[in-house]
This record gives structure tokens, C-alpha cells and sequence, in this order.
């Protein structure tokens, strides 16, 4: 038995197979819910920067104002 056919049986078995795919489906979801967080992190962050630019802009015209 050459080195192919002893690899080929091993990562193609059941079990191992099964093993396999379910790891990769755990990493593929972890990948996506981090992907998704990232994503709502910088929405918050427009967010923010867009009440900090209306509220220097309420603060400059108070100050001409006033």
C-alpha cells in the first residue's frame, strides 16, 4: 500500500470525514458571526460620528449666537 492509498482511506472515511465537515462548519459560522459584529460595529460607528459632526455644528451656531 503506497502513501495516497493510506491518506485517501484516512481523510475519506466516515468518521474522519464527519469530523472534518463539522469543524469547517463550526469555523464557517464563526467567520460569518464575526463578519456580521464587524459589519454592526462600523454602523455604530457612522453613527456616532454623524451626532458628533450635529453636535459641533449646534455648538458653532450657539457660539455665533450667543
Amino acid at each position: 500500500m503506497n502513501l495516497s492509498q493510506i491518506l485517501s482511506r484516512t481523510f475519506c472515511s466516515g468518521p474522519f470525514s464527519f469530523a472534518l465537515g463539522f469543524g469547517l462548519g463550526i469555523l464557517g459560522a464563526y467567520m460569518l458571526s464575526r463578519m456580521q459584529e464587524h459589519k454592526k460595529l462600523e454602523e455604530a460607528q457612522k453613527e456616532i460620528e454623524a451626532l458628533i459632526k450635529a453636535l459641533e455644528s449646534k455648538l458653532q451656531e450657539k457660539k455665533e449666537e450667543g
